[in-house]
């Protein structure tokens, strides 16, 4: 386990919490706002970790001082798996005693902790995709999600898919999150009458998907969807699909494929690769993000979108702790983020982006608010345009 302490605009690794004065065992200070992280440190894919200690630290470099908080991060690795996220939640609220809990980045673990959680009775915020994690009907409902969902995406996605006269197959990772994201779009598909051709899955790590994409090729396929866990794989499937000759118009997939995506491919394999999102990922504030990121880390970001949605987050919880003035009277602190007039990412600001019932950041309904995007020649992103005009006109 890692600890942090942040106040102001530094942030600074601390050897031990307690040795700041406090007798308890959790090492708690009066007054200091206490923020638990739980991720995959360790584990098959640290990166979740990675984009989800960094933003936070970045964030509360950010607002700590505009707020006037003291703020400890307290971080716990939970090895990316259920059982580790069961144990790391159960450190962080028994041991720890934290505020709040950030994470666990990963749909699987965080329905895994969801229960436990929100029996706890504490301000959750999450990024994770899983639709089920939002359970609506809890009253109180202690999660706030800052990322879209994947029933959202599912939405939005299979209105770019199924236009035209295209005839769809789909790469899954086999795991949870790939296995979730076919069957949304399955759903999809039935409930706007149409068909899919052929679905394959990829098991994680694999470095030759020539089988998969031929049996998609001989279903006919010029649409291919890829629900995959990792930029690595989803770069195997697309030296596939060029390999392999399938004459794919779009190969639509998600924004996972920003870590680490272009560096492993060849132009000629993301010609036609497209992801949709609701954020400018190509506009100042995203760029602004990349850029201090970089300076702090000597790295880009590996996952940008998680960046963006965990400082988002960020922003939410500690303007909700600044109004009420006390972390620890958890119920006022929700109801204060339900109440939150904007949250804001930098200069990007969301208006009234929760409610009492309402609880996620983003809105599916409206094709203009999301932005198809695609790589230019040097693998550099690009907006092609809105989801609505895409739709109707191409691109």
């Amino acid at each position: 386990m890692k600890k942090f302490a942040a106040a102001a605009l530094a942030v600074a690794s601390v050897a031990s919490l307690a040795a700041c004065g406090d007798d308890s065992s959790s090492g708690r200070e009066d007054g200091v706002v206490r923020i638990g992280l739980v991720g995959p440190e360790t584990g098959a894919a640290p990166q979740f970790y990675t984009d989800l200690l960094r933003p936070v630290e970045l964030a509360v470099a950010d607002l700590a001082d505009e707020y006037g908080l003291d703020i400890e991060i307290v971080t716990v690795d939970d090895k990316g798996t259920p059982d580790g996220a069961s144990a790391a939640v159960q450190q962080l609220l028994n041991t720890e005693d934290v505020d709040a809990i950030f994470g666990p980045p990963q749909s699987g673990n965080a329905l895994q902790v969801a229960e436990v959680i929100q029996r706890s009775g504490r301000p959750w915020l999450s990024a994770a995709l899983a639709p089920e994690i939002m359970d609506e009907s809890l009253d109180p409902n202690w999660l706030f999600r800052t990322n879209y969902n994947a029933s959202d995406l599912s939405s939005v996605v299979a209105q770019y898919l199924f236009s035209g006269d295209s005839t769809v197959g789909i790469v899954h990772s086999a795991d949870a999150y790939g296995q979730s994201g076919a069957e949304s779009i399955e759903a999809e598909a039935e409930e706007l009458g149409a068909d899919i051709a052929a679905v394959e899955a990829i098991q994680p790590g694999t470095t030759d998907f020539s089988a998969g994409i031929s049996r998609l090729a001989a279903a006919g396929v010029d649409t291919v969807f890829l629900a995959i866990t990792a930029g690595a794989d989803t770069a195997t499937v697309t030296k596939a699909i060029a390999q392999e000759g399938l004459a794919a118009d779009r190969v639509v997939t998600n924004a996972t494929i920003l870590a680490d995506f272009a560096t492993l491919a060849d132009p000629e394999q993301w010609e036609n690769l497209v992801f949709i999102d609701p954020r400018d990922l190509t506009g100042d504030t995203v760029a602004g993000i990349a850029a201090d990121y970089e300076a702090e880390y000597g790295e880009a970001p590996i996952i940008p979108t998680n960046v963006y949605s965990w400082m988002a987050a960020v922003d939410a919880y500690l303007q909700a702790v600044a109004e009420v003035g006390d972390a620890r009277d958890f119920d006022a602190v929700r109801e204060a983020m339900e109440g939150l007039e904007e949250v804001s990412v930098r200069d990007d600001v969301y208006e009234k982006p929760f409610g009492a019932g309402d609880h996620e950041i983003y809105e599916p309904e409206d094709p203009s608010q999301w932005v198809v995007f695609g790589f230019d020649g040097e693998g550099a992103l690009e907006a092609r345009g809105d989801l609505g005009t895409c739709i109707a006109d191409g691109c």
